[in-house]
């Protein structure tokens, strides 16, 4: 193994590439072969960046919601063809917006009803958690906003589609999470603490922040000539309410934290301290590709180049033909990525595991994922 051109492309990301600071962690054939730090999460006082920092993972969040909502599939607690309305009622009648020639725009009944696995693949038509009822669903429990409540008040709004008819990355995880918390009577933060986090040892992972002094700060239009950026701070709303917890986007972790988890679905479920997570079958089926052709072709309109050749399975990125990618990973490899750049590689053929992570929002971090990848792939070749 030789990891001198990934560690000296990964030094250069600082001043060519304007990010603050970055890490990294790789295993193969289930062993660890890397993990390497570079840069600050705080410039200004000159706070390096390193296996202790704590992140947002943004959309990398979402690779652990599909995984914990896959365990109750496994136990049987629902099917993925079940209707959604079967577990949160609210969802039963919903209505579709249909554009019409002249522009203007007009509701009717919903054909079809969402199932739980248009959810998981993007395809159910719902859009946005910033509306007039949750908003409203929000104040009424004085700025609380619990998972379940939001979700259901989220039911009033038309799709955007017929379900199951088009792919639109939109906030259907953050369904699944309320749909967790309809089956389990968990609140979502706790259910993936007790089955997720705790058995892989997973100790900074959370939707509250465990120890501010180690946050990275978040940097929006970071300028390396300057050490500055042109604001510091949360540019998303991940939290609409106080007790929101999005199944979307909402997890802080840490490098060694999401290393071992990516690295159990690498291993078929099961983790480098033994405990198992999923089955098999269950990897396997989470990797297949859901999207009808219309919806495939919504997905790669949406994914760009960096998603060429993939795509997309049960709520992640799946490679389905990696030369039109230019990649060195396997037909099967999973994943998926993070607003600031945090990006998760999941290959079970190959047994590559990798985790990069950054926190900066205006750097085009989409198109170094695929070298970062191939890098990688060729230091244990």
């Amino acid at each position: 193994m030789n990891f001198t051109k990934l560690t000296s492309y990964l030094e250069a990301f600082y001043k060519e590439k304007n990010i603050p600071g970055l890490g990294v962690a790789m295993y193969h054939k289930h062993q660890p072969v890397y993990e390497h730090y570079t840069g600050f999460s705080d410039v200004e006082n000159q706070v390096p960046f390193s296996r202790d920092s704590i992140f947002r993972l943004y959309s990398a969040t979402k690779v652990i919601t599909v995984t914990a909502l896959l365990q109750l599939l496994e136990q049987g607690k629902f099917k993925l063809s079940d209707p959604l309305h079967e577990y949160i009622p609210e969802f039963k009648h919903m209505s579709v917006r249909h554009t019409l020639p002249d522009g203007t725009e007009e509701l009717l009944p919903a054909l079809n009803p969402i199932t739980i696995e248009h959810l998981f693949t993007m395809t159910a038509g719902v859009e946005k958690i910033d509306t007039d009822a949750v908003n409203k669903a929000i104040a009424e429990s004085n700025g609380e906003g619990q998972t379940l409540s939001v979700i259901k008040a989220l039911a009033q709004e038309p799709l955007l589609f017929e379900p199951g008819s088009h792919f639109k990355y939109t906030v259907c995880h953050d369904v699944l999470a309320g749909l967790l918390e309809a089956v389990t009577g968990q609140t979502f933060g706790h259910y993936l603490q007790q089955n997720i986090f705790d058995p892989l040892g997973m100790k900074d992972t959370s939707f509250q922040l465990k120890d501010e002094s180690r946050f990275c700060k978040l940097y929006n239009s970071f300028d390396a000539r300057t050490h500055r950026a042109a604001s510091i701070g949360e540019s998303f709303n991940l939290q609409p309410g106080k007790a929101y917890e999005s199944g979307g986007g909402g997890l802080y972790s840490t490098v060694p934290d999401y290393i071992v988890f990516a690295e159990a679905l690498c291993n078929y479920g099961l983790a480098p301290n033994g405990e198992r997570i999923l089955r098999p079958e269950t990897v396997n089926a989470m990797r297949i590709n859901r999207l009808s052709p219309v919806a495939q072709q919504d997905f790669n309109r949406f994914g760009g180049e960096s998603k060429y050749g993939y795509g997309y399975g049960l709520g992640v990125r799946t490679m389905v033909n990696h030369e039109d990618n230019n990649s060195l990973s396997q037909n099967g490899e999973f994943g998926w990525d993070g607003a600031r750049g945090c990006y998760v590689v999941i290959d079970p053929d190959a047994e590559v595991t990798l985790f990069y992570a950054q926190q900066e929002n205006a750097s085009p971090w989409y198109r170094y994922h695929g070298t970062i990848r191939n890098y990688a792939y060729a230091s244990v070749w």
